[in-house]
């Protein structure tokens, strides 16, 4: 069973926008993640944009795309940007394109909700 694509915007205080993404980031997907990631970094109490992956069970070559594009925006907007919780198949392809390192991925504890 394919989960729905879904995002969660939370404010985890101090600047820092969390945007957690469910799914599979794909072709099909890809516009509105970086659009979301774009329009995160342009609100003007924003300091960081960070990305969740937990929850991501699929990424293509369109959804590493999509992360690079929001890294871009982010940065244009002055605003720190970094991916966490890429695991599995989600890191493999991330390492394996040589993009990890440039988008900052770690692992974080389990994140309560607010």
């Amino acid at each position: 069973m394919v989960t729905p694509f879904a995002v969660t915007k939370r404010d985890d205080g101090a600047g820092v926008h969390r945007l957690m993404i469910a799914g599979e980031l794909d072709e099909d997907t890809c516009d509105c993640c970086a659009d979301l990631i774009t329009n995160a970094a342009e609100h003007h109490d924003v300091a960081e944009v960070v990305v969740d992956l937990r929850r991501v069970t699929f990424i293509a070559a369109a959804g590493v795309r999509a992360l690079l594009r929001g890294r871009v925006a982010t940065q244009r907007a002055g605003r720190e940007f970094r991916v966490v919780n890429a695991t599995g198949l989600v890191y493999q392809v991330l390492r394996i394109s040589g993009v990890h390192k440039m988008l900052a991925v770690t692992v974080e504890p389990d994140v309560p909700a607010t």
